[in-house]
C-alpha cells in the first residue's frame, strides 16, 4: 500500500514539473525567511540564558521621584554590595560590577579595553567558563582575567596564564599585572561583556575613586537568592537602612527607593531604565518584524500552493472517478492528496535549509548586535520548529484542495460534465489577499527607502562633516596634544570639551520654582559651540571674559528643556541643581539629535567645562583630505602619548551605527517586497491557468467565430484586473497604518 502510494505520488508530481518547481521555489524561499525569523527570535529570547543561576540572580536598582513621577535607574551605590553581604537571610552571594576604560600593553601591542571590576562572589553567581586558569585567582589584586578576544590580540592561541601585561590608567600610571586566566568566548546575547576583569580591590588604585563613598554609583549591584523565591524582604530592609545614607552623601541625586529586578528580565526591561550601563536585548521590532514578515511570506506561498493544487486537479478527474468507482473512500483520497502536499513541503524544506545557509549569515552580518547561526547539531530546538513549520505548511497549503478534490462525484466526473467553477470565489479571495500583502510590502519598502534617504540628508543640528574628536586621559595629555594639534597645517580650528556629542552625557535634576526635571547635562569648552556649529536661538553662549563667572553661575539650555519647563522667557530664569548651586539661564541652544533619529530630542543643560576635566580635543579640518588630517593627528598623538592607542573618531562616525541599522531595515523590507511580488505573480499565473483550463472550449468557439487575440486576452484578464485594483486600494490603506506603526516603533 505504501509502495503504491509513493509510486502514485512521484508519478503525479513528475507529470506537473512546472507547478512542482513553482511551489518548491515559493515555499522554499518563504520557509527560509521563517527560519531566519525564528533564529533571530531565539537569539533575543535566550538573552542571558548562558548563566545557569540566572533565575536566582537579581539586580538592585533605584528609583527617583521627579515631579511626582517615579523614574527607575539601573545604577546603585558602589558600597551597597559589601554592606549587605552576609547581613540578610535568603542571600547566598553578592557583588558589585563597574567598568572603566583602560589601556593594556605588551611590548609594542597597545589596545584600549573595557575593564570590569567585580567582587569575589561574581564568578560563583554568573557562568563564565574559563578556557585557561582557575577562577580562585580572581581574588588576587595582582591578576587580570582576559576575554578570549583580548587574549588572542596579545598572545595568539597559546595559554597566557602567568604572563605579564601592563595596565595603564587614565592618569598614565602603569601597573604590571599577571594574566590569571582566559574566559571562553562569551555569547553575544548576554548583558555583561568585558575585555578584561579584575577584583574590585583594584578599583581605587586604578581609577582614583573611593569605593567606600555612597555618593559613587556603579553599573550594577547583584545578589543571588538561596532559592527560586524572590527575597522580597530585602527590598524593605534596603529602603529602611540605606536610603538616608545614600541621600546624605549625594544631596544633588537623592534616591527614593530600592527594588529588585530579576536578572533574566533585565536585558529586556533595560530600555525602560535610565543609566542602564549594561547591554540590552534587541528591541521588540527587530525581533518580531522578521518573524511576522516570514509568516506572511509563507502564507502567500501557501495561497499559491492551494491555487496550484486546484488548477492541476482537473488533470486528475478520471483518476479520482475510477478510484471512487473501485471502492476508494474519501478519507483515502484525502490521505493521498495530503501526502503529496507533504512530499512537496518536505522538498521545499530541504531547499529552505540550503537557502538559509546563505540567508542566515547574511542577515546576521547586517547587525552588529546579533550573532545567529544555522546550527542543526548544536540547536536541538530548531527541529521542533522545523517540524511544526512543515505541518503548518502542509495543512494550510493542502487541506482545502484535498478536501475539495476528494469530494468530486464519480458519476459527474465520468460523464464529463463536472464544473470547476465553484472554486473561483475562494481562489480569487486568495489572490486578492496575496496582492494586498504584496502591496503592503512594496509600499513599506519604498517608504523605508525614502525615509533612509531623507534621514541621511536631514540636519541633525550640529556640524558632522570635517570634524574629528580625540579622547584624552588627563590634563597633561590634553594640554600637550591640544598645542600639538593646533600647530598642524591640516587643522583649521581646535577646541577642548568635557563631553562630546554622540559620546556621553550625565544626569541631574533641575528645579525651577515648584517644577523639577530630570535632564541630561553636558559640559562644553569655550570654542566647542563654534567648531560644532551649534546655533544659539536666544541669549548668548559662554564667553572668554565671563568664563570664570559662567563656570560657577551660568547654564545654557536647549529648546526641549525650555518647552518642558514651559518658559515663555527662558533667558534669566534660575535653576537649582542642589541645595547650594543655583544657575542662571544665559542662552537657549537649538535642539540637536545626540545619537540620530531613534529617539526624540531630550531636554539638555550645558555648563562650561573646567580645564581640569577636559576629555576631548575636537578638531576641524582645514578643508583638504579629511583622511590626511586624521593621519596627521595620529602621528602627533604618538609623539605626545606613545603608550596610549590613538582614539580619534570622525563626528559623523557617531551616527554610522544608526545609519547602518536604518539601511539594513530598508534592505530587509525591499527584499521582502520583491519576494512577495514574485510569489504573488506566481499566484496570479496559477489562477489564470485555472481560468484558461475551465474555458478552453469557450476560447475555441470564440476564435472560430472571429474573436481577436486582444479580445480573448481582455476577456480572460478583466476580472483579475478588478481584483488587483481592489488589492491595491486595500493594501494602500493598510500600508498607511503599517508604516505609521513601524516608523513609530523604530524612530
Amino acid at each position: 500500500m505504501i509502495r503504491n502510494f509513493l509510486k502514485t505520488t512521484f508519478r503525479n508530481l513528475l507529470k506537473n514539473k512546472s507547478y512542482l518547481i513553482i511551489n518548491v521555489l515559493g515555499l522554499g524561499l518563504s520557509l527560509s525567511c521563517c527560519i531566519v525569523g525564528y533564529l533571530n527570535y531565539q537569539f533575543a529570547s535566550e538573552y542571558d540564558g548562558n548563566h545557569l543561576n540566572g533565575e536566582r540572580i537579581y539586580r538592585i536598582q533605584v528609583t527617583k521621584e521627579v515631579q511626582a513621577e517615579t523614574i527607575p535607574f539601573g545604577i546603585s551605590p558602589i558600597p551597597l554590595a559589601k554592606a549587605i553581604k552576609s547581613k540578610y537571610s535568603g542571600i547566598s552571594h553578592s557583588s558589585v560590577l563597574n567598568y572603566t576604560g583602560v589601556v593594556l600593553k605588551k611590548d609594542l601591542k597597545i589596545f584600549n579595553h573595557n575593564l570590569a571590576f567585580v567582587e569575589e562572589d561574581f564568578l560563583e553567581m554568573f557562568t563564565y567558563p574559563l578556557k585557561y586558569g582557575a577562577k580562585e585567582g580572581l581574588n588576587d589584586p595582582g591578576n587580570v582575567y582576559l576575554s578570549e578576544r583580548t587574549a588572542s590580540s596579545f598572545f595568539g592561541d597559546i595559554d597566557p596564564t602567568g604572563k605579564i601585561l601592563q595596565l595603564i590608567n587614565d592618569s598614565g600610571e602603569e601597573f604590571p599585572v599577571f594574566v590569571g586566566g582566559v574566559f571562553e568566548k562569551v555569547p553575544m546575547n548576554t548583558s555583561i561583556k568585558f575585555g578584561a576583569m579584575t577584583t574590585f580591590e583594584n578599583y581605587e588604585k586604578f581609577t582614583g575613586s573611593d569605593p567606600t563613598s555612597w555618593g559613587l554609583f556603579g553599573a550594577a549591584t547583584f545578589i543571588m537568592a538561596d532559592s527560586d523565591e524572590k527575597p522580597s524582604h530585602l527590598e524593605e530592609a534596603l529602603n529602611e537602612e540605606f536610603i538616608g545614607v545614600q541621600n546624605l552623601a549625594r544631596d544633588d541625586w537623592k534616591v527614593s527607593s530600592y527594588y529588585l529586578e530579576n536578572f533574566m528580565d533585565m536585558a529586556e526591561n533595560g530600555r525602560e531604565l535610565r543609566s542602564h550601563w549594561l547591554w540590552q536585548a534587541p528591541p521588540p521590532p527587530a525581533v518580531i518584524v522578521p518573524l511576522i514578515m516570514g509568516i506572511l511570506m509563507l502564507l502567500i506561498a501557501c495561497f499559491n500552493f492551494t491555487n496550484t493544487s486546484i488548477a492541476i486537479s482537473s488533470k486528475r478527474l478520471k483518476e479520482i472517478g475510477i478510484r471512487k468507482v473501485m471502492g476508494s473512500n474519501r478519507s483515502q483520497l484525502i490521505i493521498q492528496f495530503m501526502g503529496e502536499n507533504l512530499m512537496v513541503s518536505i522538498v521545499a524544506m530541504f531547499l529552505a535549509l540550503l537557502v538559509s545557509m546563505f540567508f542566515v549569515p547574511a542577515y546576521s552580518a547586517m547587525w552588529e548586535f546579533i550573532d545567529i547561526k544555522l546550527d542543526l547539531l548544536g540547536n536541538p530546538s530548531i527541529y521542533l520548529f522545523l517540524f511544526g513549520l512543515l505541518v503548518f505548511t502542509s495543512v494550510v497549503a493542502g487541506a482545502y484542495p484535498s478536501l475539495y478534490i476528494s469530494a468530486y462525484e464519480p458519476v459527474a466526473i465520468l460523464r464529463g460534465n463536472l464544473s470547476l467553477g465553484n472554486t473561483s470565489i475562494f481562489s480569487k479571495s486568495l489572490l486578492t489577499a496575496q496582492y494586498t500583502l504584496t502591496v503592503i510590502a512594496l509600499i513599506t519598502s519604498l517608504a523605508f527607502a525614502n525615509n533612509a534617504e531623507y534621514q541621511n540628508s536631514m540636519e541633525v543640528g550640529y556640524k558632522k562633516d570635517g570634524i574629528i574628536a580625540v579622547q584624552v586621559d588627563n590634563r597633561s595629555q590634553y594640554d600637550r596634544f591640544l598645542n600639538r594639534a593646533s600647530a598642524l597645517p591640516s587643522v583649521a580650528e581646535v577646541a577642548g570639551t568635557s563631553e562630546h556629542i554622540g559620546r556621553w552625557t550625565y544626569g541631574r535634576v533641575l528645579r525651577n520654582g515648584e517644577s523639577e526635571i530630570e535632564t541630561d547635562m553636558m559640559d562644553f569648552g569655550l570654542d566647542y559651540q563654534n567648531i560644532m556649529d551649534l546655533n544659539i536661538r536666544e541669549g548668548r553662549y559662554f564667553t572668554g571674559e565671563l568664563y570664570e563667572h559662567d563656570l560657577e553661575n551660568s547654564i545654557v539650555v536647549n529648546e526641549a528643556l525650555v518647552e518642558e519647563f514651559g518658559w515663555e522667557k527662558p533667558v534669566g530664569q534660575v535653576v537649582q541643581v542642589d541645595d547650594s548651586t543655583r544657575l542662571t539661564v544665559i542662552g537657549v541652544m537649538e535642539n540637536f539629535y545626540m545619537y540620530g533619529f531613534w529617539s526624540p530630542v531630550q531636554s539638555l543643560g550645558i555648563r562650561p567645562a573646567d580645564d581640569d576635566e577636559m576629555n576631548f580635543v575636537v578638531v576641524k579640518s582645514a578643508g583638504g583630505e579629511l583622511k590626511e588630517t586624521y593621519e596627521d593627528l595620529e602621528s602627533a598623538w604618538y609623539e605626545v602619548a606613545p603608550n596610549n592607542p590613538f582614539s580619534g573618531r570622525y563626528a559623523d562616525e557617531e551616527l554610522k551605527e544608526a545609519e547602518l541599522v536604518n539601511s539594513n531595515i530598508t534592505t530587509m523590507f525591499v527584499i521582502i517586497g520583491i519576494l512577495a511580488l514574485i510569489l504573488s505573480c506566481i499566484g496570479l499565473y496559477t489562477l489564470v491557468s485555472l481560468n484558461i483550463i475551465k474555458r478552453v472550449k469557450e476560447i475555441g468557439v470564440r476564435k472560430v467565430l472571429g474573436a481577436s487575440i486582444y479580445q480573448i486576452v481582455s476577456l480572460l484578464n478583466r476580472q483579475f484586473l478588478w481584483l488587483l485594483i481592489i488589492a491595491a486600494l486595500g493594501g494602500s490603506a493598510l500600508s498607511y497604518l503599517a508604516i505609521d506603526a513601524l516608523m513609530a516603533s523604530f524612530f
